[in-house]
């Protein structure tokens, strides 16, 4: 039976502690969450969706204190924590409450594995599995506002009380598959509580910072770092302190004062104003370094594939294509580019097959030894 939009508010310890105590009972729950971040680093939380299939308890994190409640039904053993395409909703758990919600199950996982294409958003799963059309009118509504709408609140408790559902014909269809246990082992990845990067290692998610090496590189690291730093401290975007241009153009030109500074590509004013004290010191400390001979130079980024790298790149994506429909699966389900470009490195740099990391259990077992015949042939 179809759920509705029926919902039970929460606003206080009392009425959350009653709520996770029901819960607790039951073998799944459906969770979701609404958050603002507009111009900040870190989510803000607005709203906190719970359900059973039956009861669907909307939680306002912006009237109780003590969460010890939620933090409990969260890692229950007992209890799986449902949620559809949960990567922000855990990034703000992290965040917010400290916390991986574990045993884990994505639907959006879950249907990709069940044959319903990599990256399906909630309207289109229910809508195919449910028959039933969801309202997305409320989707960039303001969650930190209150009260909250009716409409706001409808949509909040829509969405989470039908995706229980939603989960019961998914592990059906893959329990029919035999794919069932592939799955919970990539939920159990996911449930692993994740480590925040250390600023010292954020230069490797700069655009471009493959371009630069020696000093350049150096500086590049520190600035990175820098920019990470002042993001978490001060719960701002990366690009409001400083855009990724404009950092690998410091790091190359080397300012030594502000109007040097001002003439950097996409350098705000206002970012001059607030923070281009603090990059000119971070500039001077850094380069104070590297004439001392005291800095060592970080790892140097891979290189763009060459057209020659690419055909031979191209083989190991075929391997995989390959191996993914003889078992019936999406390629990125089997192996993650990021895996492949990995695996390749090692070609590049002349080393032997190493299996990545994430290639363990079941797909160690698929891909180990057609992915080393090819990878020693190329």
């Amino acid at each position: 039976m179809v759920g509705t939009a029926s919902h039970i508010y929460i606003d206080n310890y009392s009425d959350l502690q009653d709520a996770c105590e029901y819960l607790l009972t039951c073998s799944h729950v459906a969770l979701d969450t609404e958050f603002m971040r507009v111009d900040t680093f870190y989510p803000i939380v607005g709203l906190v969706q719970l359900s059973d299939g039956q009861c669907t308890y909307l939680v306002d994190p912006l009237t109780i204190d003590d969460w010890q409640p939620l933090q409990n039904l969260l890692s229950h053993a007992g209890v799986y924590k449902v949620l559809h395409a949960s990567s922000e909703d855990l990034e703000l758990l992290r965040h917010w409450l400290g916390m991986t919600p574990s045993p884990l199950i994505d639907t959006q996982v879950a249907a990709a594995y069940a044959g319903y294409g990599l990256s399906i958003g909630l309207q289109n799963m229910v809508k195919t599995l449910l028959d039933v059309e969801l309202e997305k009118g409320e989707t960039r509504s303001d969650w930190l506002q209150r009260p909250l709408t009716a409409s706001q609140c409808h949509y909040a408790a829509l969405d989470v009380s039908l995706l229980l559902q939603c989960f019961e014909k998914l592990q059906s269809e893959l329990v029919e598959q035999d794919k069932w246990s592939w799955f919970l082992d990539d939920m159990q990845a996911l449930a692993c509580p994740k480590v925040e990067l250390e600023p010292q290692l954020s230069y490797v998610n700069v655009k471009n910072a493959w371009r630069l090496q020696g000093a350049d590189l150096i500086r590049l690291q520190a600035l990175a770092a820098w920019r990470e730093e002042q993001a978490r401290s001060l719960n701002k975007p990366r690009t409001f302190i400083v855009k990724d241009t404009s950092l690998v153009e410091i790091a190359q030109r080397n300012p030594q004062h502000g109007q040097a500074l001002a003439s950097i590509q996409d350098m705000r004013p206002s970012s001059l104003r607030r923070y281009g004290k603090g990059l000119l010191k971070q500039l001077e400390s850094i380069n104070s370094t590297i004439e001392q001979n005291q800095a060592s130079e970080p790892d140097t980024l891979p290189l763009p594939l060459s057209k020659a790298e690419q055909k031979r790149y191209k083989l190991l994506q075929k391997g995989v294509s390959t191996l993914a429909e003889e078992y019936d699966l999406l390629p990125q389900l089997l192996a993650r580019k990021k895996e492949l470009l990995a695996l390749f490195e090692c070609h590049r740099q002349a080393q032997p097959f190493k299996l990545p990391v994430a290639w363990q259990g079941w797909r160690e077992e698929l891909l180990y030894q057609p992915m080393s015949n090819i990878f020693n042939e190329l």
